[in-house]
């Protein structure tokens, strides 16, 4: 299978720096120019499915990334659950906390990254067998791409984990998948 994962165009929050969650926010026109050149490079290539998080700004710019397509939203492709995060300034965010492996919520009922991977985990293993020899488009958030990231690539440095960013409007590639995911 061949994977396509697109994060969304830029929204206000992003510009602001601040801890968005599932909010309707909607692209801003820089959001909607990153989704039209995504919509330009991608031309080419023939997506037999579209997913996309149910999350707004992630449709919109499915919608403009792939519009003779018909989306299919998922769940689990949401943002993060942000819990006392929301709105605050992602300079204020414990690292180790909101990177956890070890717990499910940060003590700010904040999704840790151990939960994202869990419902990442269970999206992925569905497409791959479902999708064998195919190509999949996945319209998601850079909290969704770093899980998608660290299953397709077994990554396990805490290091390379933090330093992890998928920049608004940017397309990330996975060729086929080279492990057999164990449970986290």
């Amino acid at each position: 299978m061949n994977l396509y994962v697109v994060r969304h165009g830029q929204v206000p929050s992003n510009v602001e720096g601040i801890v968005s969650g599932w909010n309707d926010e909607k692209l801003t026109e820089k959001g909607i120019e990153q989704a039209t050149k995504i919509n330009h490079v991608l031309q080419s290539i023939k997506f037999d499915v579209v997913y996309s998080s149910p999350v707004d700004r992630a449709k919109q710019t499915a919608e403009i990334v792939a519009p003779q397509h018909d989306i299919i939203l998922d769940p689990r492709l949401a943002e993060r659950e942000p819990g006392a995060m929301l709105g605050k300034s992602r300079k204020n965010i414990d690292k180790n906390a909101w990177n956890s492996l070890d717990m499910d919520r940060t003590p700010e009922g904040a999704e840790t990254l151990a939960a994202g991977l869990k419902r990442v985990k269970s999206f992925l293993d569905e497409i791959y067998s479902k999708y064998v020899e195919k190509t999949v488009l996945v319209v998601t958030h850079n909290f969704i791409s770093k899980c998608i990231w660290i299953l397709e690539n077994n990554i396990q440095n805490k290091e390379l984990i933090d330093s992890f960013f998928h920049d608004n409007g940017e397309v990330k590639f996975y060729r086929e998948r080279k492990i057999d995911f164990e449970e986290r």
